[in-house]
């Protein structure tokens, strides 16, 4: 996989992750550089604050558990001649100075040591580091109309270009399709619709790694005038098709499920 193709994955997955070969293992100790860290978050610095009325990131590094496993045993940055340890908060999994470490080490590899899921294919993700790199929208009210979606989605592209190289950001797919993601991160029992007339015409969403994800073509296809989203406190997030995650190595078990 080329240099590109990682850089736009780490950008539509909003994790930093050097692990992309599924038939590889984690191994007990994995780790990213941290100059990718810095370099995007200087990034996503330049976005006009014009673009951020409807989606914004909210860069918050933390560990998220996923497979009601451990905590990582050891989070740190890896220098020649040092190793630096973050800590992680628990029960939160956040890692409040790792950024300042990182920016402070740009030259540094950040470290996970994890045993406990060594034998694991690269990309598994019961153990998940979650920067917060995803362009999400401000209202999470339940409505969004079909000019706060279409908005939502040209600016989106925005923050996901400034995470790939600026040779690649030509070829940034458009972020046209909608994705709900639950704050319990099920799998099942989303509740979508779109607003036609009087009308609420359920949606039917393809689940993608915790994502409920719809195209915004076919809600203006349909006349919609707005997204509903019941069932639960929930985020939106404007991203590019399902087969495009897949197709740049995102989710190759999914793949191979199929």
């Amino acid at each position: 996989m080329t240099k590109t193709l990682i850089a736009l994955m780490i950008a539509l997955t909003a994790v930093p992750n050097s692990a992309l070969a599924a038939d590889k293992l984690k191994g007990e100790v994995y780790c990213f550089p941290a100059k990718d860290v810095s370099k995007i978050v200087n990034n996503l610095k330049d976005v006009k604050d014009s673009r951020r009325d409807v989606v914004d990131v909210n860069i918050n590094p933390k560990f998220l558990i996923k497979d009601g496993g451990v905590w990582p045993e050891e989070f740190y940055l890896q220098t020649e001649d040092a190793k630096i340890d973050i800590p992680v908060e628990k029960p939160s999994g956040l890692t409040p100075t790792f950024l300042e470490n990182a920016f402070a080490y740009p030259d540094s590899d950040v470290c996970v040591a994890d045993k406990t899921r060594a034998d694991r294919p690269e990309d598994d993700e019961g153990l998940y580091f979650e920067m917060g790199l995803s362009p999400l929208f401000h209202n999470t009210s339940g409505r969004h109309d079909m000019a706060e979606l279409e908005e939502g989605a040209k600016d989106g592209k925005t923050f996901y270009k400034k995470m790939i190289p600026s040779y690649a950001r030509a070829f940034m797919p458009d972020t046209d399709y909608l994705a709900v993601k639950y704050d319990d991160r099920r799998k099942t029992g989303a509740q979508i619709f779109a607003q036609v007339g009087d009308e609420e015409v359920p949606m039917t969403p393809e689940l993608y790694k915790e994502m409920f994800v719809i195209s915004l073509k076919d809600l203006e296809d349909m006349d919609a005038s707005a997204l509903i989203v019941k069932g639960g406190a929930y985020h939106l997030q404007p991203t590019v098709s399902v087969k495009t995650m897949k197709r740049f190595g995102f989710g190759q078990e999914e793949d191979d499920e199929t």
